[in-house]
């Protein structure tokens, strides 16, 4: 039987639905200020935190809860993925950013959702 996703994005172990849209960033947290004469001073506190950037097109009802059930905890979520920097797949620690719920149509009562989005945001 073939898989249901392709493991594109895998969360807590649960593989999610392939995201429409995935964009993967990295990106350095530095302490910078001006001193006393108006030069930059910057320290690089972490270098190459991971962001992931996540929107599905159309998702139903049972695709969406999916999705929910794995993001649950929100913070110390194992999150397998093709990290780009690493030219890899891997796994981060990361936690669920602000989720976005547009609901585009009902079909049997139930609504279909559209254009949802939540970002994984290494810890």
């Amino acid at each position: 039987m073939a898989a249901k996703y392709h493991n594109i994005l895998i969360v807590g172990g649960v593989s999610l639905p392939d995201p429409s849209q995935m964009t993967i960033s990295d990106y350095d947290i530095s302490e910078s200020e001006r001193n006393a004469n108006g030069k930059m001073v910057s320290q690089i506190i972490r270098e190459d935190v991971h962001k992931i950037e996540c929107k599905w097109f159309v998702l139903r009802p049972d695709e969406y809860m999916v999705i929910r059930r794995a993001i649950k905890k929100k913070f110390g979520l194992s999150v397998n993925f093709f990290i780009p920097d690493q030219n890899a797949g891997g796994s981060l620690e990361m936690y669920a950013g602000d989720r976005k719920t547009p609901i585009y149509t009902y079909e049997e009562g139930r609504p279909v959702y559209k254009d949802f989005t939540v970002n994984l945001i290494e810890m």
